[in-house]
């Protein structure tokens, strides 16, 4: 079984939005042999996921039940096939491990911004994005 997580700051807004995504179109195709999570680089485990965020997945028909961030450590990364950072500076967090990528390195979609504190269009457009970066992954793994 494959392993794949997604890394942002908190765990509370990206990289939950692009789990779930990537989760719903692999169920959608009836792929059952890759395991999807998240992680933050500074969780907090009494956090949940952002309301906008939630909301946002609901507006693509995905519905978040039971969710709680957990933060990302070296003995986590270890354990995956490849983790995505959102961004290239997340990424520099983790220098050594030859499983972690930037999203952009995959998708060539551009980094993903951090929506937290913005508006609910903010979060949405974020979505949008993750959905296309989430597309190209699957075909990715696909393959």
């Amino acid at each position: 079984m494959k392993k794949i997580m997604f890394v942002c700051t908190g765990n509370t807004c990206r990289s939950p939005m692009a789990e779930y995504i990537l989760k719903n179109m692999l169920k959608e195709s009836e792929i059952t042999d890759i395991k999807v999570s998240s992680a933050g680089l500074n969780a907090n485990g009494e956090d949940k996921i952002n309301p906008k965020a939630q909301a946002a997945l609901k507006k693509l028909g995905i519905t978040v039940r039971r969710f709680k961030p957990k933060k990302i450590d070296s003995d986590l990364c270890r354990k995956q096939d490849a983790v995505i950072c959102m961004t290239e500076n997340q990424k520099k967090c983790f220098i050594g491990f030859k499983n972690v990528y930037c999203i952009n390195e995959l998708t060539a979609l551009g980094e993903i911004a951090d929506p937290y504190g913005s508006e609910q269009s903010v979060y949405d457009e974020c979505a949008s994005k993750l959905v296309s970066c989430c597309k190209k992954i699957f075909e990715l793994l696909k393959k």
